[in-house]
């Protein structure tokens, strides 16, 4: 299967940000994180790259869940260290988002953040991160302005590492590219949202 074009959309404190037609289970990366609600909108069933992941995972995101292990509560993480060959990155991390209905773009803000954090942390020299909204049935999202709080977050969570890199609290993050996932019909429109949210953010430093 042939690599989906990369869409850039620009680079800061050495990171190359683009958008990729790519779930999060063919995500050829270090890293690849998915969000996940305590359930889906009006109790349907995952759908997109988020079942993708679970099918890949052979369905213990969904029994995990199901069994309260993972609750996918705000901001809970899954580390999957270890993953199955049907799963393209070197390590999975699932980030919860809570209850879909409470979603916001605060909400949104923070996991972006977690995400970054977490993959410096884990060393990885490349992530990806998908939302995974729409895959559970969030499709009100017009007001969430979600490439701006993604870029926000992922921005301002860089920014605060390579500060404490450069007093000497931490070591240099390895981290050099950060795909962001999205579907294929949307990936263009999503670029163009990315790279003029992405303008004003740099430009506001």
């Amino acid at each position: 299967m042939a690599t989906p074009s990369r869409l850039l959309i620009g680079t800061a404190d050495d990171v190359v940000f683009d958008v990729v037609a790519w779930g999060p289970a063919q995500a050829e990366v270090d890293l690849s994180i998915a969000c996940m609600f305590e359930h889906e909108m009006d109790g349907a069933g995952m759908t997109g790259g988020l079942l993708a992941l679970d099918q890949a995972l052979d369905g213990h995101l969904s029994r995990l869940r199901a069994a309260g292990a993972f609750r996918a509560q705000p901001m809970e993480t899954l580390l999957v260290t270890s993953p199955p060959p049907g799963v393209a990155a070197r390590a999975v991390l699932v980030i919860g988002l809570g209850d879909p209905a409470a979603l916001d773009g605060d909400l949104l803000r923070r996991a972006t953040r977690v995400a970054m954090r977490e993959a410096i942390r884990f060393g990885a020299v490349t992530m990806a991160f998908a939302p995974s909204v729409l895959d559970a049935g969030h499709t009100d999202n017009a007001a969430l302005d979600m490439q701006n709080v993604m870029l926000d977050g992922m921005l301002g969570a860089l920014r605060a590492e390579h500060m404490l890199a450069g007093a000497g609290l931490a070591g240099a993050p390895a981290l050099c590219h950060c795909s962001f996932d999205v579907g294929a019909p949307r990936a263009q429109a999503a670029a163009e949202g990315f790279r003029a949210a992405f303008a004003r953010l740099v430009s506001g430093r």
